[in-house]
């Protein structure tokens, strides 16, 4: 599970930033700060219908594509803790989200911050739900793989 979750977080994170970068066609424009919280989210409740591509792609997709980073947890033992996993997430987000604003493909938006680590912590809880549950064995594959990482530094 941890070889197969290692290999496919890192091409989905290298697909991701493609698409945060050049996809859709982004061509560099221009740099912008949005520093006000809730003033984009606020924006797509009320000019965009719920289900309408703008609202899907720009609420739901900020959600969505960033839940597999809730599971984390299964690389490494400190990503576990919530605390932990949630400051390092959103350090990398804002830093990505700077880095948007300074290469003019994007917009830093703090309100993208508060989306993507809602998406990563909606991650986190399905993690901790598939591992409570033991949900295609993954809690006994997880206790094996400590065991194993335990036996071999020894």
């Amino acid at each position: 599970m941890k070889r197969y979750y290692t290999v496919l977080i890192f091409f989905y994170t290298f697909f991701l930033l493609y698409m945060m970068f050049y996809g859709c066609g982004r061509q560099p424009m221009f740099g912008f700060i949005q520093k006000n919280p809730f003033q984009s989210i606020r924006y797509f409740f009320h000019y965009h219908k719920i289900f309408s591509e703008t609202f899907m792609v720009n609420i739901i997709g900020n959600i969505l594509v960033f839940t597999p980073y809730g599971w984390l947890g299964i690389l490494n033992k400190k990503l576990k803790n919530v605390v932990w996993l949630s400051l390092l997430f959103t350090s990398w987000i804002c830093c990505i989200e700077l880095a948007q604003w300074y290469t003019a493909r994007g917009t830093a938006d703090v309100d993208d911050v508060f989306l993507n680590t809602f998406g990563m912590l909606l991650g986190y809880i399905s993690f901790q739900l598939v591992t409570k549950l033991n949900i295609a064995n993954i809690r006994l594959e997880l206790e094996y793989d400590q065991i194993n990482h335990y036996s071999y530094n020894r």
